[in-house]
């Protein structure tokens, strides 16, 4: 008899035990449908620091990334929801497998913390010319200013020939040591400089390089307080120096 009963306990004690885990199951469904969810942007593949996200890696087939749903309390601070958003940002940090993104994991390609090369325009390459306060207009040109070259030269007769051999070079560093790049970074000026670097063509490069080591040449800042008819005739200007540039091979190239 004892037996009989034994056994019908360990009978109740088992069907509690299901239909308590039945309930539960069904009510933690319940509360996951419930809550509130949200999308985030997953990496589907390793990224490394200092990649800029083309157009290319946001398509599907790429397999960078892929939008997920999940319940709003799991999603990081700052989650990106929408691959879109990250085209042409650049990764501050390596990014992992099925890591979840963050805004804090991108910055703007005009960032400083960002390489040159990503603030480069399509074609263009960046070259140093020495500029010293004497050549360089005495410490006062700084990044996003606009300068012309002058060159000057003595032929074999002895004639003097001085010409503006470029005209509205964009300004993209000013630097003279690590310290004042530094500096720079931090938006303080920088007033004694060795070196400008602009934003070129290659050919523009070249002809510079020759400048720099067989003619006597100065930088002139010019005015951002230009109207409609000065800035087309700048234009104008900058357009026949480039024609003229690209017609005349350099002395220096190979």
């Amino acid at each position: 008899m004892k037996k009989v009963y034994l056994i019908a306990v360990v009978f109740a004690l088992i069907a509690g035990l299901a239909t308590y885990m039945f309930a539960s199951n069904i009510n933690k469904k319940t509360t996951i449908k419930d809550r509130e969810t949200v999308s985030v942007v997953v990496a589907l593949k390793d990224i490394p620091e200092n990649t800029m996200i083309s157009e290319e890696m946001l398509t599907s087939d790429a397999g960078y990334f892929a939008v997920r749903n999940i319940i709003k309390e799991d999603a990081i601070p700052n989650h990106i929801g929408k691959i879109a958003e990250l085209k042409e940002l650049v990764t501050n940090i390596d990014i992992y497998t099925g890591e979840q993104l963050s805004t804090t994991r991108f910055v703007s390609p005009d960032d400083e913390s960002v390489g040159l090369s990503f603030k480069l325009s399509s074609g263009k390459v960046a070259y140093s010319i020495q500029a010293s306060n004497t050549n360089g207009v005495d410490g006062f040109i700084s990044p996003g200013d606009v300068v012309d070259v002058l060159t000057f030269e003595t032929d074999q007769t002895g004639k003097v020939q001085t010409k503006v051999a470029y005209r509205a070079l964009n300004v993209i560093r000013v630097s003279n040591s690590k310290e004042n790049d530094a500096a720079q970074s931090k938006d303080a000026k920088v007033s004694e400089y060795n070196s400008i670097t602009v934003e070129v063509t290659e050919k523009q490069a070249l002809q510079l390089y020759e400048i720099e080591n067989s003619k006597t040449f100065k930088l002139v800042l010019n005015s951002k307080r230009v109207d409609n008819k000065q800035a087309q005739n700048g234009q104008n200007n900058q357009a026949q120096t480039e024609q003229q540039t690209q017609q005349a091979e350099p002395a220096t190239q190979a």
